[in-house]
């Protein structure tokens, strides 16, 4: 028997065609559609993904909610370009509430896009395979496996900071490597929520521990997470 070829377009519900077609645009995607007739819907395109969105109200869908996964090769492009673009068309990169566009997971595996009314697309390193289990090493890393899960995972800062205030009121020692790193990964957290003035006030706390040399290099980039994520979202002003 001979195989048939399939396409598939997945359908967004939009309580507003107009600014989906608009936060699309923004992240670079083509308009390939923007119709009144039969009904109010678009398409648009990036590359080989193409999209439908409309309130399909003529279907009796209210308040739906789409997603689905977009498996790509080289998922660090993606992530750049849609940031570039966002900070070129909306002069920063929107990182609470809907829209949205995720930090790239811990491992660089995935990142998540959430349209202007919640729908998400998951992008997936297609070869990604989950790693082994490991025990975490001490209760700190305990702590930030749970954090990076809930943010990476849910796309849930708010829980996550939830956790982290919890932890960062029971340390018993400031001065130390733990303290550091909870602190570090709150900032980042607090940038992405738009707590800015959280933000510096960590960031200045994590400056004031002194660490040895070798510890320093080892987690440096968890220690600049806060300053990275600024830069790279278009808010190092403080905006």
């Amino acid at each position: 028997m001979e195989q048939s070829s399939i396409s598939i377009e997945p359908m967004l519900p939009s309580e507003s065609v107009d600014e989906s077609v608009a936060f699309y645009r923004s992240l670079g995607f083509e308009i390939v559609r923007d119709e009144m007739f039969p009904y109010r819907f678009a398409e648009v395109r990036d590359g080989d993904l193409w999209l439908m969105t409309s309130n399909y109200a003529q279907f009796g869908g209210k308040k739906a909610f789409g997603a689905f996964i977009v498996n790509v090769a080289e998922l660090e492009k993606f992530h750049n370009r849609f940031a570039v673009n966002l900070r070129n068309n909306l002069g920063i990169v929107p990182l609470s509430g809907f829209p949205r566009l995720t930090r790239r997971s811990r491992d660089g595996s995935q990142f998540r896009v959430f349209d202007p009314f919640g729908n998400m697309l998951v992008y997936m390193d297609k070869y990604y395979a989950p790693p082994l289990y490991l025990e975490a090493q001490d209760h700190t890393e305990e702590i930030l496996n749970q954090v990076w899960f809930l943010r990476d995972i849910y796309a849930n800062d708010c829980v996550a900071a939830k956790t982290l205030d919890r932890a960062l009121k029971e340390v018993k020692d400031e001065s130390g490597i733990g303290h550091a790193r909870l602190l570090a990964a709150r900032g980042e957290i607090a940038v992405a929520m738009g707590e800015l003035d959280l933000a510096s006030n960590l960031e200045d706390k994590v400056s004031r521990i002194h660490l040895q040399d070798s510890d320093l290099q080892r987690i440096e980039e968890e220690l600049r997470a806060s300053h990275h994520l600024r830069s790279w979202a278009g808010i190092e002003s403080g905006e």
